[in-house]
């Protein structure tokens, strides 16, 4: 299988394009961007080619995947076009910006027999399958209450965070995180939003932080925070009956952090659970692989994208 990568910004350099390079089963054919010095650099780089526009790229028969990693207000027409050009659509989170054009991309993938996969690295890392393996030993009725934090500073570029027409927005950006883990952890695909809010920078116009409180089954409390303008945060700290469960940077680490899930009992009692450091890069295309090859996972995938997408949705417009 042979895949490009669509869009060239520093996520894409630093991250995506060096996991691609290392897989087997998959070769990195080319990369594009509109601006022609970086998508030259980059072809050169990673020993690709490339295109001088995209639809070049979508009538190149060597193609079988397009990960695209443009601004997320461009995902949904970037991605009619791949699918309609016959190619396998993976893409960076948020695969859109909202419900009716995700719903639209999965209608298309099914008419032309091809998989669709969101950029959620953190689920394939050791750190978060050694919480959900500690957490599946308690029942619902022993957890109580999740807490989660996503927060960034400010850029030093604005970049398209701070652009509505590109779909800068915490919620769809680093939020969408949050609601992610709590739905993948308690397997639950439509819990209740008692309360969301979002608020609103006045100079750029996007939401520049928010909260969202929502109950699954058994009455489990999940309090989502989100932002920009805070310092760097992610992490999750599981209340259950019997004591609790944290984890730092359990969405986004660099390589040489040792992650480690942090229990306490209710008799003050700590423990630490080493998880194996990985680059969830590498292990989130190794997944994905495995979406193209059985098409019981690519339903799952379907599933989970639809699902996320229905519940940020709700948030954002309740």
């Amino acid at each position: 299988m042979k895949i490009a990568v669509w869009g060239l910004g520093k996520h894409a350099i630093n991250n995506i394009l060096p996991a691609l390079k290392v897989l087997s089963d998959i070769e990195l054919i080319g990369v594009f961007t509109r601006d022609e010095s970086i998508r030259n650099q980059c072809a050169n780089d990673f020993d690709c080619k490339t295109w001088e526009n995209h639809n070049e790229m979508l009538r190149d028969h060597d193609i079988d995947i397009i990960y695209l990693a443009t601004p997320p207000a461009l995902h949904y027409q970037y991605g009619v076009e791949i699918l309609l050009a016959g190619k396998h659509f993976w893409c960076e989170k948020p695969f859109t910006t909202n419900l009716d054009h995700t719903k639209h991309l999965i209608e298309l993938s099914e008419k032309n027999n091809l998989t669709l996969a969101e950029g959620f690295m953190y689920l394939y890392h050791p750190q978060y399958l050694c919480l959900k393996e500690e957490l599946q030993k308690y029942t619902l009725d022993e957890i109580k209450l999740i807490n989660c934090t996503f927060t960034l500073p400010h850029t030093e570029t604005p970049g398209f965070r701070y652009n509505p027409a590109l779909g800068g927005s915490t919620l769809l950006d680093i939020g969408t995180y949050n609601i992610s883990i709590v739905l993948e952890l308690l397997e639950e695909e439509k819990p209740r939003i008692l309360l969301s809010k979002s608020f609103i920078d006045e100079s750029s116009l996007v939401d520049i932080s928010g909260f969202a409180v929502l109950q699954f089954r058994k009455g489990i409390i999940c309090n989502l925070f989100w932002g920009m303008g805070f310092g760097y945060r992610n992490e999750i700290d599981i209340l259950t009956t019997e004591g609790s469960l944290f984890s730092d940077k359990i969405f986004s680490k660099k390589e040489d952090f040792i992650p480690k899930i942090i229990v306490r009992n209710n008799h003050g009692e700590i423990s630490y659970l080493k998880c194996k450091r990985d680059n969830h890069f590498i292990l989130m295309f190794e997944h994905f692989k495995s979406i193209i090859k059985d098409p019981e996972i690519a339903k799952v995938e379907k599933k989970r994208i639809l699902n996320l997408a229905t519940i940020t949705e709700e948030v954002k417009t309740r």
